[in-house]
């Protein structure tokens, strides 16, 4: 979620064919039904590789995320599930508040303050439009400054 922007929902409905390990890609069913691409980060194509051979449970089941103990094993993870993990790693981490979807506005806000171009922060994070995408730039003081601090040192230089 941290690395690609997804939304809790787009997670937990990933099939174990929508993962391309070997090419880096992952293909995401948002809202609407939409369908995009998103890179996949490699060390994280490692712990999903991992997680498939060594860790998934058994089951007829096409999910990529299921439950892995107690009486649902081998079902998929539900949204209750998802939190519960979440805030089990929060609190082991000491976190005191937090939520599964800020870590897509913690990758949003990372892009942006890269540089990323808005269409294509807007086509990975799956918004309809630009304006959505263009929040995140909002909310990345250091970027609009540094943004602020080039243009004016250009009006400088003439």
């Amino acid at each position: 979620m941290l690395f690609s922007g997804l939304r809790s929902a787009e997670v937990l409905g990933l099939a174990v064919g929508d993962v391309d390990i070997g090419r880096g890609w992952v293909r995401v069913i948002g809202k609407g039904d939409k369908e995009r691409r998103v890179p996949l980060d490699p060390d994280v194509a490692g712990l999903v590789q991992t997680y498939l051979f060594a860790e998934r449970p058994e089951t007829d089941s096409d999910t990529l995320f299921l439950v892995a103990k107690g009486p649902n094993r081998g079902r998929p993870l539900t949204p209750a599930g998802l939190r519960t993990i979440f805030r089990y790693h929060r609190d082991k981490a000491g976190v005191p508040a937090g939520h599964p979807h800020a870590l897509r506005h913690s990758f949003g806000t990372a892009l942006a303050e890269a540089g990323v171009d808005l269409s294509v922060l807007q086509a990975l994070m799956g918004h309809d439009h630009v304006d959505s995408a263009a929040a995140y730039i909002h909310l990345s003081p250091a970027h609009v400054r540094a943004a602020y601090d080039a243009a004016r040192d250009r009006q400088r230089a003439r």
